[in-house]
């Protein structure tokens, strides 16, 4: 039976816009198409997709849609050869 690792990610599915003049790492972390880009490095690094899920946040003045995916990978063990 395999044995697996979980991860979670947690964030807005369309990123925040950000003032033209933000620093390239501060746009990877949560500009316009973060979540899609975080992703997609986890499935680079052996990640699959299990589940995602959406809700809205706010209040009454502002609203917000915020994501939750579920990733696994088998784990590797260090008993094998």
């Amino acid at each position: 039976m395999a044995n697996y690792e979980y991860k979670v990610l947690h964030g807005s599915p369309t990123g925040s816009l950000l003032f033209p003049w933000a620093p390239q790492a501060l746009r990877d972390e949560i500009g316009r198409g973060s979540f899609e880009k975080k992703l997609n490095k986890l499935a680079e690094d052996g990640w699959e997709l299990v589940s995602t899920s959406t809700n809205s946040v706010g209040t009454l003045f502002f609203m917000g849609t915020y994501a939750t995916a579920f990733l696994r990978r088998e784990k590797v063990s260090d008993l094998e050869d």
